[in-house]
């Protein structure tokens, strides 16, 4: 039986490696220096006998159909000159873990570039639901992530309903906008009974139109999806690159098949057992620390806000609080494209926070064409239907809607430019199915890789010591690259943050300390 959904859808390099890329120690973060003091706190070094395992090429590969073009224009990046892209899908059973019948479509993406050795192993990399891997595939190859294909292959795996994997199209056009926008603009003075009363319609026709698989989309469930792929492949372990939501997907592989690992980079994680509310709060700091971040370099560089930057974010949030948002947008809406446009830039720092900060000015001056292009580019990227189907699946210990309102209040303070939408975003979850937490490693036979960004709008900056203990505990030693700028994943957008890893994936060996990288 098959289910489907509708379809919609580093003077010398000693210098340089210490300015643009300055190690730190690893257990008690602190700059290196010459008096030679080693790590404080840190476990005991531990290493496998025989090392960790080779990264084998699939055995059994699938077919794959070039689709460089398709890829680059979806993600409107271009893929640089000499990388090829491939597309592949496969077959996963709907819910192998509870048994339901029927199967689910996975699509995949491949990159390679005539300097990738034949027969090299590849490399699996996700970034869950925060948006599709074939969509952040191409904007990683166009800044660092094609040097990683001078050793391996790159084969990026979309998340169930979302990208090039099986669509879910359950959502009404109607309850779609009205969650985007938190019902802003129907009557009311209860912002969650209205937004609530929306969400029970949504949960309803989304868990009727995914039955018999309405519990068959959380991070387990991914991860199995990615088992499937290693099965197909015959190979006996992965090299695994998680992003994000896509690092917990990968933590959840490492938990279920800790011997299936022979590399595992985890970049901008959060603990498999988040709570809901922890969660968000997390990303809220992080859009706050985001904000900051932009805002004092906006000032810095005379960029089009004028000298206050943050002055003129906040006018325009209070003008779509106010109902005179960009085009009638609702701050909601608002709020979520500033947040992406910091989460995701598109060109260097400096070109994309100059675009962003034009964007807001033009549409202060009444000109909302930049900054409804990012309303719209946010909301196809970061609101479909898959995306709220694995994201509530995800969400665990969600708050009562009495606890939302008090947040609501709370978060206004203390998060002034997107803590109301933050905390009204758990509505969304409170009616689905609940679910439970996957199994965090016990074993792990290999070290792991941890990355992080100070000002990540997505999950914010607290998840990798949150994480480094779970590797503790999983019996596992771990080093940390810690980025300083503003973005979604480390790996991505700081070249500085790859050439760590990159020894780590060809070795299979941490770098001797952790790595600071400047914004």
């Amino acid at each position: 039986m098959r289910v489907r959904w509708g379809q919609t859808l580093a003077l010398s390099s000693v210098t340089l490696l210490l300015t643009s890329c300055a190690p730190l120690l690893a257990a008690n973060p602190r700059f290196a220096t010459d008096a030679g003091a080693g790590p404080q706190g840190a476990p005991p070094e531990t290493s496998v006998a025989d090392g960790p395992p080779a990264v084998e090429a699939p055995k059994n590969d699938l077919s794959w159909q070039d689709c460089t073009g398709r890829v680059s224009a979806d993600a409107a990046v271009p893929v640089p000159s000499g990388i090829t892209l491939d597309c592949a899908t496969y077959d996963a059973d709907l819910d192998s873990i509870k048994g339901a019948n029927g199967s689910i479509t996975i699509g995949v993406v491949r990159a390679t570039s005539a300097d990738t050795p034949a027969g090299a192993g590849p490399v699996v990399m996700t970034t869950g639901t925060d948006l599709p891997s074939s969509a952040q595939l191409p904007v990683w190859l166009s800044r660092a992530g094609a040097d990683i294909l001078k050793t391996n292959p790159i084969v990026a795996v979309d998340r169930r309903g979302t990208g090039m994997s099986e669509d879910i199209d359950c959502r009404d056009l109607f309850d779609r906008q009205e969650m985007i926008d938190q019902t802003q603009f129907e009557p009311g003075d209860d912002p969650v009974a209205k937004l609530g009363a929306v969400v029970q319609t949504a949960t309803t026709t989304c868990t009727d139109t995914i039955a018999p698989g309405d519990s068959a989309y959380d991070n387990a469930h991914a991860a199995e999806d990615i088992e499937r792929l290693r099965s197909t492949w015959d190979v006996p372990t992965l090299a695994l690159w998680g992003i994000g939501n896509g690092a917990q997907v990968a933590l959840a592989y490492a938990g279920s098949h800790p011997d299936k690992v022979s590399r595992l980079v985890l970049d901008s994680p959060l603990p498999l057992a988040v709570g809901a509310e922890s969660a968000t709060e997390q990303k809220v700091k992080g859009q706050q620390a985001a904000l900051d971040a932009f805002t004092a370099q906006c000032a810095a560089t005379n960029c089009p806000l004028g000298p206050d930057p943050k002055a003129a974010v906040d006018a325009l949030l209070t003008a779509a609080r106010n109902g005179d948002g960009p085009n009638g947008a609702s701050v909601a809406a608002v709020a979520d494209a500033i947040t992406t446009a910091l989460a995701f830039p598109r060109g260097d720092r400096v070109t994309a926070s100059n675009a962003l900060a034009g964007a807001i000015a033009s549409a202060r001056a009444g000109d909302t064409g930049a900054m409804s292009e990012l309303i719209a580019r946010a909301e196809r990227t970061r609101q479909t239907d898959g995306q709220f189907v694995n994201g509530c699946s995800d969400a665990l210990n969600r708050p009562t809607p009495d606890r939302v309102r008090e947040l609501v209040v709370a978060w206004d303070r203390l998060y002034p430019q997107f803590g109301t939408v933050g905390a009204l975003r758990m509505v969304n979850c409170l009616s689905w199915p609940s679910g439970t937490a996957p199994q965090d490693p016990k074993d792990l036979k290999i070290p792991v890789m941890l990355l992080g960004v100070q000002n990540d709008p997505i999950v914010g900056n607290e998840g990798v010591a949150a994480v480094a203990a779970t590797i503790i505990n999983a019996g596992a030693n771990s080093k940390r690259v810690i980025w300083q700028g503003i973005g979604h994943g480390a790996s991505i957008y700081s070249p500085c943050a790859l050439p760590p890893v990159l020894g780590y994936l060809e070795s299979g060996k941490l770098p001797e300390t952790d790595t600071f990288c400047p914004a």
